[in-house]
């Protein structure tokens, strides 16, 4: 049971949504594992709660962190989520409460923008890093950086300065991302859909227009929103992949036809429109420094489709995929 798992496992517990009988045992058994080794100078005991308390450092929100695990649980894991839970009553709020929208502050100081198909590396005036991607848009406010809310549209990967007096405040749509410091990517070309990567720290998750909707994200975790089905659970993803875009490249992962028209635009000054049955086809791979009849070629030999370029308009028709 890798570490990122049983970060996630005992969250649940905090969040009082563990309640699958597999994951608590699965917990169990790890603690249970923990054996004393005799090149440790500490007892089992000891070494059970140094790890105990290694992952609630991970997992607490800030206003948490003074409080101490003194002494190993004992018994089941049902027990130690109990007594946990007791201990965290007054906090739990912060996992499961969010603040009001947020108000409209005028943002007019400062505006980054991309063209289609330009890429760009740049630093707010607090030491924020921002790699913005194509097509993309971010505007801050006219106090930053004592008002360190920004307003994205587009996708953008941010290495956060940190500042434990002024959060830093991502507004995309009805969400809105905040953290302290850290590292993460956020995608929103539209109002009707948001994704987040966590890459390193806490990143707090919110519905501006709900009071009960927020989630808080560790290294490692993903999450998104879409105005039709809200916000999905949270997943894992490698931290060792960096965005693509970031380095030029146009990627695919499981991509139907509807995404790779959507993602070809954000690269190419072009409309696409497609025709034919091909709503079951999927497509998986990388292009760099690819001009788009390139692209397109590819696709025509893996998905069984033709196209046509004219000037500004490509028509795609894809037959239907085995």
């Amino acid at each position: 049971m890798n570490s990122q798992k049983i970060k996630i496992q005992v969250r649940k517990l905090f969040t009082k949504s563990a309640g699958n009988r597999s994951e608590i045992d699965e917990l169990n058994q790890w603690y249970d594992s923990l054996n004393e080794s005799t090149d440790r100078p500490e007892g089992i005991n000891q070494f059970r709660a140094k790890s105990w308390s290694n992952i609630l450092d991970e997992i607490q929100p800030s206003s948490l962190q003074t409080q101490k695990v003194r002494k190993p649980f004992l018994g089941k894991w049902i027990w130690k989520a109990a007594i946990f839970l007791c201990l965290c009553g007054a906090g739990y709020g912060l996992f499961t409460t969010l603040p009001k929208k947020i108000s409209e502050d005028k943002i007019a100081a400062g505006v980054f923008r991309n063209d289609i198909g330009k890429v760009s590396t740049f630093s707010l005036p607090d030491g924020t890093k921002v790699w913005l991607s194509t097509g993309s848009q971010l505007e801050y406010a006219e106090d930053f950086p004592g008002n360190r809310k920004v307003k994205l549209s587009g996708e953008a990967f941010f290495e956060v300065e940190r500042n434990p007096y002024h959060p830093f405040q991502i507004a995309t749509g009805a969400i809105y991302t905040e953290v302290l410091g850290t590292s993460f990517n956020l995608k929103s070309y539209d109002e009707t859909g948001v994704e987040l990567s966590v890459y390193s720290g806490r990143v707090k998750f919110s519905d501006q227009q709900s009071d009960k909707v927020s989630a808080v994200l560790l290294k490692g975790e993903r999450i998104s929103w879409s105005s039709e089905t809200g916000v999905t659970e949270i997943g894992l993803f490698d931290i060792n992949q960096l965005p693509g875009w970031r380095q030029g490249k146009i990627t695919f992962d499981n991509a139907g036809l509807d995404m790779i028209r959507s993602t070809l635009k954000l690269w190419y000054k072009v409309e696409i429109h497609l025709e034919g049955n091909g709503g079951n086809c999927h497509y998986s791979g990388e292009f760099t420094q690819a001009s788009l009849e390139q692209i397109l070629e590819t696709l025509s030999y893996t998905l069984n489709l033709t196209y046509k370029i004219n000037d500004t308009n490509v028509t795609i028709h894809a037959n239907p995929c085995e």
